[in-house]
């Protein structure tokens, strides 16, 4: 079981997606699909970021500082179209920083990848990523808070999550796949959704 998408998913109710798809300009249907896509994505993505022992202490510190899990309790704010109440605005800032730290130069592959799965336009899948990638941190600094892990535990943690989700996806192995050193390797991110769709909504299309 992913702890970290539980907790996510245990947010995203229908209020919470009727406002997010509102914010997008997106049919409902289409962002579940997005988010089962990105989700699992973005968790696979953090979880290579922590493989040694230095990313495990940056990783750490930021949720320290930075990821205390309020957002989770936030969603009406955070999805609502228009301005966002002070504080939140900035979570959209560190959205965008935190795609590019895990993402680096996948980030347009997997915004290409999730747009194909969902049938949202690259800018609209881009919105949705810094808005999920918050979300997907608040709930590893929840769970660090919660269970007072040290850097080591928090990448034993994430090694356990990377495990939970790649045995899900048909073949697994899509993190390697996605991240190989010429950026070309070959991962479905259809079947990434399936698994996505399941764990958050119950259903795989």
């Amino acid at each position: 079981m992913s702890e970290l998408l539980d907790i996510v998913g245990q947010h995203l109710d229908q209020d919470a997606i009727a406002a997010l798809s509102q914010s997008l300009g997106a049919d409902p249907d289409q962002t579940e699909k997005a988010i089962g896509a990105a989700l699992p994505t973005l968790l696979g993505a953090l979880t290579r970021n922590a493989e040694n022992e230095q990313g495990q202490q940056r990783l750490h510190h930021a949720l320290v500082r930075d990821h205390d899990g309020s957002l989770l309790d936030q969603l009406g704010d955070w999805f609502a179209p228009g301005q966002a109440p002070a504080g939140v605005n900035e979570k959209a800032t560190q959205g965008n920083a935190i795609l590019d730290h895990i993402l680096g130069n996948r980030k347009e592959r997997v915004e290409e990848g999730v747009s194909r799965a969902s049938g949202l336009t690259g800018g609209q899948t881009m919105k949705l990523m810094v808005m999920l990638a918050p979300l997907l941190m608040g709930a590893l600094g929840k769970r660090t808070r919660d269970k007072e892990l040290s850097p080591g535990g928090l990448g034993d943690l994430l090694n356990s999550e990377r495990k939970e989700v790649e045995s899900k996806t048909f073949g697994g192995g899509f993190i390697a796949r996605m991240f190989d050193q010429d950026g070309d390797g070959d991962f479905d991110m259809m079947d990434i959704m399936k698994f996505g769709m399941s764990r958050f909504f119950g259903r795989k299309s």
